[in-house]
């Protein structure tokens, strides 16, 4: 009996380290979706798309691409920035039909850490080249 009695609170005490940890307050979006997309993840998107080109003219062909650390951190700011706001569009009420939105939101993210990857690489073709998978990412949804 004493042996049983000794497991039980031996049993109860493990348990009692068991729980989990309280995760914090809850997750109240600020921003709905159409806000989010104008004010966080267009200028951002717009951030990696606006930072290599070509441009071909009568006058002639006209290249650009990151060069500096500023560029590139325009660049790595932007890409981190898209990643996070995908984030931002599973929080709560913007989760509008949950399973399809979340994946939609996660491949957005997924694409932006490439071009993030990229970015830190400084290879300004493979982030040239990703932009079109992140746009496509964007494109799925609109």
């Amino acid at each position: 009996m004493r042996r049983l009695l000794i497991c039980v609170c031996a049993s109860a005490f493990l348990l009692t380290g068991c729980e989990s940890e309280p995760s914090g307050p809850p997750l109240e979006p600020v921003a709905d979706v159409g806000e989010l997309m104008r004010m966080i993840l267009d200028p951002a998107a717009d951030a990696v798309w606006d930072s290599s080109g070509t441009i071909i003219t009568v006058e002639g062909t006209e290249e650009w691409e990151p060069e500096t650390d500023e560029e590139w951190a325009v660049v790595l700011n932007g890409a981190m920035t898209i990643a996070e706001g995908a984030n931002l569009l599973m929080i709560g009420e913007r989760a509008r039909d949950q399973e399809g939105w979340m994946q939609l939101s996660l491949n957005m993210s997924e694409a932006a850490m490439l071009v993030h990857e990229a970015a830190l690489a400084r290879d300004a073709e493979r982030v040239f080249d990703l932009g079109e998978t992140l746009y496509r990412s964007c494109d799925r949804c609109h």
